[in-house]
């Protein structure tokens, strides 16, 4: 008997019963001794297929109200009913599956969990690894924050937000796209390692590749353009300001040498350079002499302490940069008459 109600109940859905029929069925349903449960599997087939096509308006709902109000009644059906059974065939039991079943199944449902974010910031002369949900690694530099959810969802972005340097070895998954948020700029990965140089007061980011292929693009107002695809060895630089870029090549050795004390600067000028040697040896660095903001310098520092470098930076400069460091205050004072 519930087998032939089954398949009754189907057709019904489809459209495809008779008066004769429907009164059967709306016997059966009008019997408390009857279970609906029966039924489950093919309300939610109803509610899968019939969803988007469901009659929501006043008209139908004021008919199915008629329908189930003589239901409960528990009165002999007349001929009556069925010209209403006949205006709202199709959508009773869809009506009935998407308010009231549908309902019901999600209310048995856990609510979903928030996504919780964390954070990590770094102070000056700090840097830190630390490993992601995806099992990525990142090396964040000093002076820096990352802001990254407590877990991925498969099959969706993996968005996360960095103000300073960080270099990332991110766990290659093609159906979810790795994307760092830096400003304005925005770096999307599938499964490559790359650093990102991004100080907002520095006034121009950087984004340097050391293996596989990453998009830079600008996120202008919620609009998305693409500014270049890098490869291993190339370079881009972002100018806040201006908003413009250049792409330049360097060593893949150099794009995370920082990671083990090594820092490479290439025709860097020597603000921007004390910015960084700031953070990297949290030091404090006044520049009194706008003579040397000019100044550019290709180095490499492996290794050294923040006296050996500055010597070297007196030396490069043909000494006209001069330096005095206070230990006592961690300031050094810069000044000089230009460079050679």
């Amino acid at each position: 008997m519930k087998e032939d109600i089954k398949i009754l109940f189907e057709q019904y859905l489809a459209g495809k019963t008779d008066p004769e029929q429907e009164k059967i069925l709306m016997a059966y349903l009008a019997d408390p001794a009857n279970t609906d449960s029966e039924f489950h599997g093919v309300m939610e087939r109803a509610w899968t297929k019939q969803t988007s096509e469901t009659d929501y308006s006043l008209s139908a709902v004021q008919g199915l109200t008629q329908i189930w109000d003589k239901v409960e009644e528990r009165q002999p059906k007349s001929t009556s009913l069925f010209p209403i059974l006949k205006y709202a065939a199709a959508i009773v039991v869809i009506i009935s599956a998407s308010l009231g079943w549908y309902a019901y199944k999600k209310a048995q449902q856990p609510a979903p969990t928030a996504i919780a974010f964390l954070s990590k910031t770094t102070q000056k002369g700090e840097k830190v690894k630390l490993i992601l949900p995806d099992s990525s690694i990142v090396y964040l530099g000093a002076g820096s924050k990352l802001i990254w959810p407590s877990h991925f969802v498969k099959g969706s972005l993996r968005n996360i937000q960095l103000d300073g340097e960080a270099f990332f070895e991110v766990k290659r998954d093609t159906t979810s796209p790795f994307i760092v948020h830096s400003g304005q700029m925005q770096t999307q990965v599938l499964g490559t390692s790359f650093n990102i140089y991004a100080y907002p007061k520095d006034g121009t980011f950087s984004v340097a590749v050391r293996t596989g292929k990453v998009k830079v693009s600008e996120n202008s107002q919620g609009k998305l353009k693409e500014l270049s695809m890098l490869t291993p060895g190339m370079k881009i630089f972002y100018h806040l300001k201006e908003r413009n870029y250049t792409v330049h090549t360097e060593r893949v050795t150099e794009v995370n040498a920082w990671i083990k004390n090594s820092f490479a600067f290439k025709d860097v000028t020597l603000p921007n350079m004390l910015k960084s040697l700031e953070r990297y040896y949290n030091v404090h660095i006044e520049l009194k002499s706008v003579k040397l903001n000019q100044c550019r310098f290709n180095a490499t520092f492996s290794n050294k302490s923040i006296t050996n470098v500055m010597e070297e930076l007196h030396v490069m400069s043909g000494r006209h940069l001069k330096y005095k460091i206070d230990t006592g205050t961690k300031t050094i004072t810069v000044w000089g008459e230009g460079c050679q």
